[in-house]
C-alpha cells in the first residue's frame, strides 16, 4: 500500500452514559489520521467538549443517549423516546458517509460485545458499505468486558465468525485477557489482536508545586456517581487535613451543581475540564470509578487511587477492573454500596499509605492499532 494511497477508514461509535468508548475511538482515530489514513469517525452520542480528533473527520449523528444511569432504555437528543424517523436519519447519514468516503475498513467500537440494541443500523451499515467496495471489518473493544447471557455470547460469537476480520483487543494481556470475561474467546484467537491500552492523552505535568495537598474526587463523565460526591462532600477534607476537590461530569444539571457548590465551602466543587490528568498528578490521591480512561490516568500518573467502580444493573466490568489493581497494590476498592464519609476517609488513607507500585504495562495502543492495519488491509486492495 503506498503511503499516498492510503485505504480510507471508518470508525462508528456509541456512547450512551460515560464518554470512554468515544474518547477511546477519538484517541485512535487521531493517531491513525495522523499516520497518514483517511479518517472518519460516525458517532451517535452528544458531542464531547475538550475531544480532539486531530485530522480525523466527524461526521455526527442524530443523537441517542441511555434514558437513565441504569441503561433501563434509548432516548433522543430531547429525551424523548426513539421515533422511527431518528433511526431513517441516522440511517441517511451513515449512507452518505459510505458515498463520500467508500472505506476499505470499518471499525466498529464494541459491537456486538454490546451495543445490541444497534445492530439493525450495524446490520444495514455493514451490508451498505459492502455494496460500494472491499471492506474489512475490525471490532475495537476495551479490556474488560461486561457480563452477559450465554445466548448473547453466542449470537456475538456468530457475527464475529461471519463478518469480522479482526478483534482489536486495547488491554495488556498481562493485566486481563478476553477469555477472562468472553466464553468464547478461543474461536476468534486467530483474529484477536492485543494492542495495550489506549492513551486518550493529556499532560501530567504539574499544575502548581506549591498548591497544598489535595484529593481529587472525580465521578466521572456520565450522570452517575451522585453518592459518592454527597459523601466526598460530607467528609470534607481528607484523612491528614488535605483539600478535596469535586470534578463534576458535564451531564450532572446546572441547578444540581449549583446546590452542590452551596453546599460545602471548604469543598472545591468544579466541571470535568481537559486538564484532568494534570490535576490527579498534582494531587495526593484521586478517587474515582473505575473506567477505562481514568484507569489509564492513574497507570500514567502513578497516584496512589481508591476505586469505587460502577456497579448498576449489573455491570460487572469495572469491578473486575478494580479488583485486579486492588490485587496488585496498585489501589483501594471500595464498593458502591460501602461508600458513607467515614468509610471514603478510611480507604483515602490506605491509598496514601501504599508503596508506590508504577505497573510496567503497555499503553502504546493506538500506535499498535495503526502497525496491525497494512496488513489487515492488504486483502482490501
Amino acid at each position: 500500500m503506498a503511503a499516498d494511497n492510503k485505504a480510507p477508514i471508518l470508525f462508528w461509535v456509541q456512547h450512551l452514559l460515560g464518554i470512554g468508548h468515544v474518547v477511546r475511538v477519538a484517541a485512535l482515530a487521531r493517531v491513525t489520521a495522523a499516520a497518514g489514513y483517511p479518517t472518519h469517525v460516525a458517532t451517535g452520542g452528544f458531542p464531547v467538549q475538550h475531544l480532539h480528533w486531530g485530522r480525523a473527520i466527524v461526521h455526527q449523528l442524530p443523537v441517542i443517549q441511555a434514558t437513565g444511569p441504569r441503561f433501563g432504555g434509548l432516548s433522543d437528543a430531547e429525551r424523548k423516546p426513539i421515533a422511527d424517523d431518528v433511526w431513517l436519519a441516522r440511517e441517511t447519514v451513515l449512507s452518505n458517509v459510505l458515498e463520500q468516503v467508500r472505506p476499505q475498513l470499518l471499525v466498529l467500537e464494541h459491537y456486538p460485545f454490546g451495543r445490541r440494541r444497534f445492530r439493525h443500523e450495524i446490520s444495514a451499515l455493514i451490508s451498505a458499505a459492502r455494496s460500494r467496495a472491499n471492506i474489512k471489518i475490525a471490532i475495537s473493544v476495551r479490556d474488560i468486558l461486561v457480563d452477559r447471557r450465554p445466548e448473547r455470547w453466542k449470537e456475538t460469537a456468530d457475527f464475529l465468525h461471519r463478518l469480522a476480520d479482526a478483534v482489536f483487543v486495547h488491554g495488556d494481556r498481562t493485566l486481563a485477557t478476553l477469555d477472562e470475561t468472553y466464553p468464547f474467546a478461543d474461536q476468534c484467537r486467530h483474529k484477536t489482536r492485543y494492542t495495550g491500552f489506549i492513551d486518550s492523552g493529556g499532560s501530567s505535568v504539574r499544575i502548581d508545586a506549591k498548591e497544598d495537598p489535595e484529593i481529587l474526587i472525580s465521578t466521572g463523565g456520565g450522570n452517575v456517581g451522585a453518592l459518592l460526591r454527597r459523601a466526598a462532600a460530607t467528609m470534607k477534607s481528607g484523612p491528614n487535613g488535605e483539600n478535596v476537590r469535586i470534578r463534576i461530569g458535564r451531564n450532572v444539571p446546572e441547578v444540581a451543581f449549583g446546590a452542590l457548590k452551596s453546599q460545602v465551602d471548604s469543598v472545591i466543587f468544579e466541571r470535568n475540564s481537559a486538564d484532568y490528568r494534570a490535576r490527579m498528578a498534582q494531587s495526593i490521591c484521586s478517587v474515582s470509578q473505575a473506567g477505562y480512561n481514568t484507569v489509564v490516568d492513574l497507570l500514567i500518573t502513578g497516584v496512589p487511587a481508591v476505586l469505587v467502580p460502577f456497579e448498576e444493573r449489573g455491570e460487572t466490568e469495572q469491578l473486575r477492573r478494580a479488583e485486579k489493581l486492588s490485587s496488585l497494590r496498585r489501589a483501594v476498592l471500595l464498593r458502591q454500596t460501602d461508600v458513607t464519609p467515614d468509610r471514603l476517609r478510611e480507604a483515602i488513607g490506605r491509598a496514601i499509605a501504599l508503596p508506590p507500585a508504577l505497573l510496567a504495562v503497555n499503553l502504546n495502543g493506538a500506535a499498535a492499532f495503526v502497525a496491525f492495519l497494512p496488513s489487515l488491509l492488504q486483502a482490501a486492495q
